[in-house]
């Protein structure tokens, strides 16, 4: 999946907020796509049903709030940015804010979402249905993209693979393999399970090798290689941190109804404790 404009970002006017639209005005530039902001207000409003004349005064106030908070948000990307005011949109809404945020996306249909990282930033992931960068002050090192081998998984694949490309940066992959469910001891009801040889182990990481550098080959990109033992999750930090990367791209399940309340564990994990900004593809399943 290659990624396209337009760029919608989402600020709460705080420090992360900041980083969040610093972020998503260097990726619009590298997309070529408009930039649109926006800000969730609180709902304030309060429903008068003794005195129904005062509801045109609170409609008068929020219009006037709205207008403030849109000056204020216009204020913060113009001395982030540096972009005129007329070069970027801003729009703000009342409610929730991951239920804003989701709104405005609906609406505006970005190629891309960014927010800074926090609780509302994972539950806008669980429900959002196009990639969402969560952004942090980050090192300007590569880009390391995380794969399962599903073909479900390659959209992330391509995604790292673009984005290590825009940003001039090395291409990392990284595969891990969780062993942990068959290691020596024995299952609760006793039956002894035997440690995995040292051969097969090796063999196993040998074919993950392989698979990464297919995963190159077939989006002809330059890269390394990555294969570690245990939980993907652990490994991907961990991985994040040692190189440095400046950007984990991880793809998480798409599904419907019910289910998509919960996030991917390895996603909401990296989301959780990666050190730096983290871009989530939502993987598609039939």
């Amino acid at each position: 999946m290659k990624l396209t404009g337009p760029v919608l970002v989402a600020t709460d006017l705080s420090d992360g907020g900041d980083e969040a639209i610093r972020q998503a005005d260097s990726m619009a530039r590298q997309l070529g796509g408009p930039l649109h902001v926006c800000h969730i207000l609180p709902e304030v409003l309060r429903v008068r049903m003794l005195f129904p004349q005062l509801q045109q005064q609170d409609a008068s106030d929020m219009q006037a709030l709205e207008l403030k908070a849109s000056e204020a948000v216009a204020a913060r990307v113009e001395a982030v940015t540096g972009r005129p005011r007329q070069d970027y949109a801003v729009s703000t809404d009342t409610g929730s804010p991951h239920s804003g945020i989701l709104l405005q996306a609906d609406r505006l249909r970005p190629g891309v979402l960014v927010l800074g990282a926090g609780r509302v930033a994972t539950r806008v992931v669980r429900y959002a249905s196009c990639p969402v960068l969560v952004a942090r002050p980050s090192p300007s090192g590569k880009v390391l993209g995380a794969t399962d081998f599903s073909d479900p998984s390659l959209p992330a694949v391509e995604a790292a693979a673009s984005q290590a490309a825009r940003r001039g940066v090395a291409l990392c992959l990284i595969h891990s393999i969780d062993l942990t469910f068959i290691q020596a001891g024995s299952t609760p009801m006793g039956v002894p399970v035997p440690a995995v040889p040292e051969q097969l182990r090796q063999e196993m990481k040998a074919e993950a090798r392989k698979q990464l550098r297919a995963c190159l080959e077939r989006f002809a990109a330059q890269g390394e290689c990555f294969v570690d033992d245990g939980p993907a999750a652990g490994a991907i930090v961990r991985a994040a941190r040692d190189l440095p990367a400046g950007l984990v791209v991880v793809g998480t399940r798409g599904r419907t109804g019910l289910t998509r309340l919960a996030l991917g564990s390895v996603a909401e994990s990296v989301l959780s404790d990666a050190p730096c900004s983290v871009l989530v593809i939502r993987l598609r399943e039939d």
